[in-house]
């Protein structure tokens, strides 16, 4: 994994993303001053009047140099996505002497409320060099707080507290620091208890730490006491075991990197980026799932979660951390309630997840946006749930956890059909494809509401309540919206005739494994390769994995042309930050002309489960829910142009791990018991 250094900043170089999934904070080319942070769970009501992340106070640093401030020189910065430090380097002026500065922070994986900085200063400095660290928030969003309640600090071993409340006074969080390490002095000021100044040591170099705690009033009652008890912990394990436990997690992780033979070196830092930012987004330990854009960005969809979660995010977790997979799928779980009243509300049976999803479980979509008729998200939801059960067979969790979702989810299937003399219809409806709202009959929805009917019926079984018959006889009867003239399945019943469709209809072939026969397939496939596909690649979401589908025919060169297209033009510098939208050319995702929206870890999912399930021919969706792992291998790997071995170093099926190899050309992929 690839240290990545910097010494120049376009004037709209994004900021670098820091985070654990659990806390995630964003640090400009000044970091001692240019931060934010979110936390995961701590909301608000935004100026679209419904619920949005809110930002927590993050450290400010600033130097003094014998009572007055000094501006630091930054020179470089570096990103180790082997660890998840990110470290500034610069030069502070002490009275004509240069100090150097090294600014290293990381939020613990292992200590999830924790962000640990230190900061270590040396040179023949004459006089006392200072730090004062100061927590705030930023003057543009300061609209999100509306209080910030300082506690005294209750001895010399521990420094400040306080209790941010939301605007609208719904959720609150708990802050909380200490200086661990090295100093001659501290003090506090007087009138912001959460500003420390201590002195440095120049002269041996020895680091300064400070360790920040954040804690979501949705996991404590009182989370600015649960913060001071969360470094008191630290404070036990002390700096450096904190940071070797850090390293040790990302090691473990880095476990099941993935790996490309044969292609171009790019390859391999977008590939790592991808599951660097993926993993820095999920947490087992967070409250919440992840957004789109994980804890980068405040304002992006407001932190809510999407389909993307369960489509997209999830599906690496799947295999590579179950721990994670869990967390994301128990998110879901917990608001089954609100799922249920979502249904009722829409005049249905069973459980409806919504389309935007945050603190609560109810429908967050703003009433003004007609995006609530994306009900697809209700069988995106249960088909993850589906794919925990049939990857990892954990029988107790698919007792008290994925049939309470799957039968929930098939009720309402049942009650949202309608019956007419071509079998089963889905009316009034709006699918992937964003554009068309409000369509009968789209082949994805219809195609996954079968599949997870007979799903649904197995784990009855399972579940000793015997075989659905209804739930098959939809499942059997289900209206599938083929175009007469050539077989090729349509996006909707409706489906105008066009040079460019969008890609959206292949996602029922991947990742869920339906077919209609190999020529059948092989003419979808085809029709919407060469019907736009090349423009969806430059779209978000499904454009990581379009690759797959010019692969599975045989397609060599368009499937790298696609696979180049639709990742290699998502990053920009600074440290390979990953953008929603491609970039048009190579000089803007070195030096971007505007600002860009980052750190989008939905497509980063996309790409990655390509990779694992889609070029490996993988298919936890194929046959029946038990079915043996054989069962899922589908038959002759063709990678793109170039490329000769994907290798998976490490993932978990049914409570062993496996590495996987995939070569060009090979019968099937190999799963390796480890």
């Amino acid at each position: 994994m690839k240290k990545h250094t910097i010494t120049y900043w376009g004037k709209n170089a994004p900021k670098a993303y820091v985070s654990n999934g659990f806390i995630g904070f964003r640090f400009g080319k000044n970091a001692f001053e240019d931060s934010f942070a979110l936390l995961n769970g701590f909301t608000t009501i935004r100026e679209n009047r419904v619920e949005g992340l809110a930002v927590v106070p993050a450290p400010r640093l600033t130097f003094l140099y014998n009572g007055v401030t000094v501006a630091p020189q930054i020179k470089a910065q570096s990103y180790d996505f082997s660890n998840g430090e990110f470290s500034t380097d610069a030069i502070v002026d002490c009275g004509g002497t240069p100090v150097e500065v090294t600014y290293m922070v990381y939020c613990s994986r292992t200590s999830p409320t924790l962000l640990v900085s230190s900061v270590c200063a040396k040179g023949d400095c004459a006089g006392k060099l200072v730090l004062r660290t100061t927590y705030e928030i930023p003057e543009t969003h300061k609209h999100t707080v509306s209080d910030m309640i300082v506690s005294q600090y209750f001895d010399d071993s521990f420094d400040c507290k306080c209790h941010v409340i939301s605007a609208d006074r719904t959720t609150s969080a708990g802050v909380s620091y200490a200086l661990f390490g090295t100093f001659s002095e501290k003090h506090y000021d007087e009138s912001n208890r959460m500003t420390t100044e201590a002195a440095l040591d120049t002269k041996d170099g020895d680091p300064l730490y400070i360790v920040t705690s954040y804690v979501p009033s949705l996991m404590h009652k009182e989370p600015h006491n649960q913060a001071q008890r969360m470094l008191a912990l630290a404070g036990w394990v002390g700096m450096e075991d904190l940071r070797e436990n850090n390293r040790l997690a990302w090691k473990e992780l880095w476990r099941s990197r993935i790996e490309i033979e044969g292609a171009q070196p790019e390859w391999q830092n977008v590939i790592d980026a991808s599951f660097f930012y993926l993993m820095s987004s999920s947490s087992p330990f967070s409250p919440m799932s992840v957004p789109p854009f994980g804890l980068s960005h405040p304002d992006m969809y407001d932190g809510h979660c999407f389909w993307d979660t369960e489509s997209f995010m999830i599906m690496p977790s799947l295999f590579i951390d179950p721990r994670i997979a869990r967390t994301m799928l128990n998110y879901r779980f917990r608001r089954l309630e609100d799922a249920e009243h979502n249904a009722r509300l829409n005049g249905y049976m069973g459980i409806q997840f919504p389309w935007q999803s945050g603190v609560s479980g109810s429908e967050l979509t703003p009433p003004e946006v007609s995006h609530a008729g994306e009900q697809h998200v209700n069988l995106d939801v249960a088909l993850a749930f589906d794919g925990y059960a049939r990857i990892h067979g954990d029988e107790a969790y698919i007792k008290e956890v994925v049939w309470p979702v799957v039968r929930g989810v098939c009720e309402w299937v049942e009650s949202r059909v309608i019956k007419t003399e071509r079998g089963y219809e889905i009316h009034h409806v709006i699918g992937i494809e964003e554009a068309n709202d409000n369509v009968n009959n789209d082949s994805y929805i219809n195609l996954m509401s079968a599949k997870l009917l007979r799903s649904g019926s197995e784990y009855s079984v399972m579940m000793g309540l015997g075989v659905r018959r209804k739930w098959l006889e939809i499942a059997d009867q289900m209206f599938i919206p083929f175009r007469p003239t050539d077989g090729v399945l349509k996006e909707h019943e409706n489906m105008p005739e066009r040079e460019e469709q969008s890609s959206v209809t292949l996602m029922s072939y991947f990742p869920y494994g339906y077919t209609n026969g190999a020529q059948s397939d092989r003419i979808t496939m085809d029709y919407y390769i060469t019907h736009g596909m090349k423009e969806y690649c430059h779209y978000p979401m499904l454009s990581g994995f379009l690759g797959v589908y010019p692969a599975w025919i045989g397609d060599r060169e368009t499937s790298l042309m696609m696979y180049e297209l639709a990742n290699l033009t998502f990053f920009c510098e600074p440290f390979y930050s990953c953008t929603e939208f491609s970039i048009p050319t190579s000089e803007d995702r070195i030096d971007p002309k505007e600002p860009l929206d980052t750190n989008f870890i939905t497509g980063r999912g996309s790409l990655l489960s390509g990779l694992i399930m889609g070029l490996t021919k993988i298919c936890p969706w194929r046959g029946a829910v038990d079915a043996p792992i054989e069962e899922w291998i589908g038959e002759n790997i063709v990678l793109p142009a170039g490329w000769t071995k994907i290798t998976i170093g490490r993932v978990f099926i049914r409570g062993k791990e496996y590495r996987i190899e995939a070569e060009h050309g090979a019968k099937r992929a190999v799963l390796i018991e480890l």
